[in-house]
């Protein structure tokens, strides 16, 4: 039987006995998922663990909750790349659709960037913060992502990261081997409507190289999965 997986915050270390204060995830576990004294389920605090715990107690005001460990093991994914994802914003559903679809598939980080063409200009932070805990629960990832503050696209653009990627329409076709590097990379996917002329102006002043991911124009979204696909693992 699965065991469902929840995240929490603070550390667990070598602790045997947990006490749960969230109430929304004793609300998920008891009124959500049916689960009582007895049966069991996976914490995880990013450190690339699960903990494997058997509910020993709840309150029933619903403010507390004691998990006793029981086995530790490793979680089944840890990113093993550092990918920054630079996304310029898009109509929200879309960017949280982003958000949740890179944290599946093992995004460091996830910046999101004002393009000049970028629709939208605001984002529920902690929706997304929200968005990307639970995908890393459902995945069965061993962490979360870090979600930074929203930049402008010059700022994204000029930050510290050696290795850059760009990709666009009208790039250089992109090849397997290109990819095979396992080092930091920081990679671009533009707006609705794509990347402006003064951005890809901008990446050529900073020597970002532009790749296309075929010859079909991809959604944003699409373009997210399809590169990360490449790079990440």
């Amino acid at each position: 039987m699965r065991l469902h997986r929840f995240y929490i915050p603070t550390p667990i270390g070598s602790d045997k006995n947990l006490r749960i204060e969230s109430e929304d995830m004793i609300h998920q576990i008891r009124k959500v998922f049916r689960l009582g004294v007895g049966d069991k389920v996976i914490v995880f605090d990013g450190s690339g663990f699960d903990y494997i715990c058997e509910i020993l107690e709840t309150e029933k005001s619903a403010s507390l909750m004691s998990l006793q460990v029981s086995e530790i093991v490793k979680s089944r994914f840890m990113p093993e790349r550092q990918v920054v994802l630079a996304a310029a914003l898009v109509k929200k559903d879309n960017f949280e659709w982003i958000a949740e679809k890179a944290t599946e598939l093992g995004i460091s980080r996830i910046i999101p960037v004002v393009a000049e063409r970028s629709e939208k200009k605001f984002l529920n932070e902690d929706r997304l913060q929200k968005i990307l805990i639970e995908a890393s629960e459902q995945s069965g990832r061993g962490n979360i992502p870090t979600l930074e503050k929203m930049i402008d696209f010059s700022d994204a653009v000029s930050m510290s990261i050696e290795s850059k990627i760009v990709f666009h329409t009208e790039g250089e076709k992109w090849q397997k081997e290109t990819g095979k590097d396992s080092g930091p990379v920081m990679i671009f996917i533009g707006p609705e409507g794509g990347w402006s002329d003064a951005e890809l102006e901008m990446f050529q002043k900073y020597n970002i190289p532009t790749y296309c991911l075929g010859s079909q124009i991809l959604r944003a979204e699409t373009a997210v999965v399809a590169a990360l696909s490449q790079v990440v693992f």
